[in-house]
């Protein structure tokens, strides 16, 4: 009588994917919070169950063997199946689960988030805060469905993210120098004094450059971990702050063009999906986000009521429903 073959385990599917979409069992490691030799011997048991080899081992890294590539594609099924079977016997209540930058969180992005909420009420939506480090981690970890970061992530060679992960350009920021209202700081005298976001905040290193090209020096006499932080840094005047347009709070002022401060670059943000069970439903989300976005840099801060949400997504979600 011949013996049973073992069941596959979505577990090591999981662990052969990463690898390949990592393209090294270092980094496979990490985004599964594994050991190297724990992601080894897991490609071993899989190899064993298998009874073929899944990659040609090379002097640099390895390739796939014609057996590995048909086992990575039945591998994406199974994982997707696996997920769509728990997303339907726990009887998801279609909870988006969004991330944005901390200098989002101001004016017409919660304004819109929450119009969209009462137009829509049951569809849950989750809204958490982070650096564009901390934010592609969760969406890599399954934290979120959508979010809102840096441009550029998806192809940058020293961070290979997963091939569920879609990067969409969203817009340009333009970066302003902001001052209290009521300052009393010189721009013009060294060290100029900078309150900052920590060290993984993307306005940091930006800052930094254009003053070195300028021979300025300066001090990082604050750095905050949230918007209100650094919002209060910069109404009690201590210091210079890089920020968008819309994120200037009250009590403070870009600084004047002539005020002798080296003018800063735009930046890109992108909006990040993960490919999922609820990728329609996240998708007109997206939608919605990009909408509001173009409102984000037109808003004057104290002049301009924020506008109510677009609500051409919300009736598209409405027809999703009624299907």
């Amino acid at each position: 009588m011949a013996m049973p073959k073992p069941d596959l385990d979505l577990d090591l599917l999981r662990c052969f994917v990463s690898v390949v979409e990592t393209g090294s069992f270092t980094l496979a490691a990490k985004r599964l919070h594994l050991t190297q030799s724990a992601v080894t011997l897991k490609i071993q048991r899989l190899e064993e169950i298998l009874n073929h080899e899944l990659f040609w081992r090379k002097s640099k890294g390895f390739e796939l063997t014609l057996d590995g590539a048909v086992t990575l594609g039945y591998a994406h099924r199974l994982l997707d199946l696996g997920q769509e079977l728990m997303e339907r016997i726990a009887k998801s209540t279609h909870t988006v689960r969004i991330g944005i930058l901390h200098h989002l969180a101001f004016q017409d992005f919660p304004v819109s988030i929450a119009e969209f909420r009462r137009q829509w009420p049951s569809l849950h939506l989750t809204l958490d805060l982070g650096t564009t480090e901390e934010l592609l981690e969760g969406i890599e970890n399954n934290r979120f469905d959508i979010v809102v970061a840096s441009s550029g992530y998806t192809s940058m060679a020293d961070y290979r993210m997963s091939s569920n992960v879609s990067e969409d350009h969203l817009q340009k920021e333009t970066l302003k120098w902001v001052q209290s209202e009521r300052s009393q700081l010189d721009p013009q005298v060294d060290p100029l004094p900078l309150v900052t976001f920590g060290p993984l905040c993307r306005f940091r290193p930006i800052a930094f450059d254009v003053l070195q090209k300028a021979s300025r020096t300066w001090e990082v006499v604050y750095s905050g971990s949230s918007l209100n932080a650094l919002q209060s840094a910069i109404q009690a005047d201590l210091g210079y702050a890089v920020l968008p347009t819309y994120s200037i709070g009250p009590g403070a002022k870009a600084v004047p063009k002539n005020a002798g401060l080296p003018a800063l670059p735009q930046v890109n943000l992108s909006l990040y999906m993960r490919k999922s069970p609820i990728e329609t439903l996240a998708k007109r989300v997206g939608s919605f986000i990009a909408e509001s976005a173009k409102r984000w840099q037109t808003t004057e801060l104290g002049k301009t009521e924020p506008k109510p949400a677009d609500l051409e997504s919300v009736r598209s979600l409405r027809l999703i429903k009624s299907r």
